[in-house]
């Protein structure tokens, strides 16, 4: 009778690797949530989510510096053209409290272009001079012309004036409303400077 074999025989390492394995964590919220997608639709999310970051970071250190660029030229060209209206005015005027209004209106007008311009100067922009010129309306000069022959000019000229004004002072309100807090004192003064200019008694 051959001798019983009394060796036991030791379990493979294999057998004890589930014992060493670190048991699977349950996906979180959004790994579930985005678990069934698609490959394709996985790496488009991650696309917009880093588009998205990208936005926020370029709000915080660039959000400050909008400057409106086209608002304020839309501003400055209002401004050149009631200037240059008012500049003729003072010469075919025919009393003298029309005179001074004009003469008036064009300083302030002028100042408040010309302080918008080295606004812009100084953040490295420069004022297309096309767009500046965009308000131009030779009609203003026709009905001037008409106006001096029918003995009507002066209140045509403050009809013009006042309605130009009233215009100007809206875009002035317009653009302070989206505008940085560096530019928001300067509008605010220019708004109180028409507005002013508004109470003339030759515009009641």
């Amino acid at each position: 009778m051959p001798p019983q074999n009394t060796q036991t025989l030791s379990p493979g390492p294999e057998k004890f690797e589930f014992m060493m394995k670190e048991p699977p964590k349950p996906p979180g919220r959004l790994g579930g949530a985005i678990a069934w997608m698609p490959k394709p639709a996985k790496i488009a999310l991650a696309v917009v989510g880093i588009l998205f970051i990208l936005v926020i970071f370029y709000s915080i250190f660039f959000g400050g510096k909008t400057t409106n660029t086209d608002q304020l030229i839309g501003v400055m060209a209002r401004a050149q053209e009631i200037s240059r209206v008012s500049a003729l005015v003072q010469q075919q005027a025919k009393e003298a409290d029309t005179k001074d209004l004009a003469t008036t209106a064009e300083v302030i007008l002028s100042s408040q272009k010309q302080e918008l311009k080295s606004y812009l100067s100084d953040r490295k922009v420069k004022a297309d001079p096309k767009k500046l010129a965009a308000r131009l309306d030779k009609n203003t000069d026709s009905s001037l012309e008409k106006a001096l022959q029918n003995n009507s000019y002066d209140q045509t000229y403050l009809s013009y004036l006042k309605t130009g004004l009233v215009d100007y002072q809206g875009t002035l309100d317009t653009t302070y409303k989206g505008s940085s807090k560096d530019l928001q004192p300067i509008l605010s003064e220019q708004y109180q400077s028409i507005k002013t200019l508004l109470t003339a008694p030759q515009l009641k």
